[in-house]
């Protein structure tokens, strides 16, 4: 926790990391194509082709939008631009996050002393990540890694803001929007899916005292979470419509929604939280729309 008297502090550094770690990705991003899936990538964004599996759809939706956006006459520039805007929020969310643990560790920052070692902790840490070759690497070309690696940062910061006000009313909804950055965060990448024992044990270590027993279960809970996100959802929806149908798989949805209500009209809080992460988990994934769609028209890149 901070104290009020910080607060303005911890957003200045935060917009500064932001800013610093921009501006040197700007200034080192490629000015035109570059070489392997990036041109594929700028491509498929410009024309909202089919890329290679999984199609990576919100990144092209994007990728489409800011082909559009007249700032440069090269279309590459303005498809490049995307990994720099996202690869410096995650540099940011890092920041954010790193000051979350940073304070739990030591207490609230209450002292010129605290506030100078949990921000400049966080500042030095995070901006090391900035200028780790993988990262900077990302983050000045067409690829989807800088987009997901942003979706983890914000998954990672988003339950960490939640483990403060995990005792306090309301405090599912930020579980859910984990759930819909997940769902979206498919539509980019999956390595999004490896935050999850992240998640699961920081809402574990909060609600529950640790125990050997605790922890298993927790671990197994994990594993079928992953299993109904990548096999049921991710690779299943597909499998279902061609088995079934496009209808019967729209009213199999309807029906998930229908038990969603339900359990939140009769108060059953675990099993509405846990249906309503499912739903929103798919309307992020239905960004997979776009691929289907876009090669029933036959584009170029198909």
């Amino acid at each position: 926790m901070i104290h009020k008297d910080f607060i303005q502090l911890n957003r200045f550094v935060a917009v500064v990391t932001l800013g610093l770690s921009f501006l040197i990705y700007l200034l080192t991003m490629a000015d035109t194509v570059p070489y392997w899936d990036s041109g594929e990538f700028i491509a498929t964004s410009f024309i909202l082709g089919v890329p290679h599996p999984p199609g990576s759809p919100l990144y092209l939706i994007i990728g489409r939008i800011f082909s559009m956006i007249p700032f440069n006459p090269d279309i590459a520039f303005r498809i490049n631009l995307i990994s720099p805007v996202v690869s410096s929020l995650a540099v940011m969310y890092l920041y954010l996050g790193s000051v979350k643990l940073i304070s739990n560790y030591r207490g609230k920052i209450q002292t010129q002393i605290d506030a100078l070692i949990t921000f400049g902790g966080a500042l030095v840490g995070s901006l090391t990540f900035a200028f780790t070759d993988s990262h900077w690497f990302n983050a000045v070309e067409a690829e989807v890694y800088g987009f997901s690696t942003f979706f983890t940062a914000i998954v990672v910061w988003l339950i960490l803001h939640w483990a403060e006000r995990a005792n306090e009313k309301g405090n599912e909804r930020y579980i859910l929007i984990i759930a819909y950055m997940i769902g979206l965060a498919t539509g980019v990448h999956l390595l999004n899916l490896l935050a999850l024992p992240f998640v699961a044990l920081i809402i574990y270590f909060k609600k529950y005292k640790f125990s050997f027993k605790g922890f298993l279960i927790t671990t197994l809970i994990t594993g079928l979470v992953y299993l109904i996100i990548n096999v049921g959802i991710i690779n299943g929806t597909p499998k279902l419509v061609n088995a079934i149908g496009l209808s019967m798989t729209i009213l199999l949805a309807l029906a998930i929604v229908g038990a969603m209500v339900y359990t939140v009209s009769i108060k059953k809080i675990q099993y509405a939280l846990a249906l309503t992460s499912v739903v929103f988990i798919l309307i992020g994934y239905s960004s997979y729309a776009m691929i289907f769609i876009r090669s029933g028209q036959s584009p170029a890149i198909n």
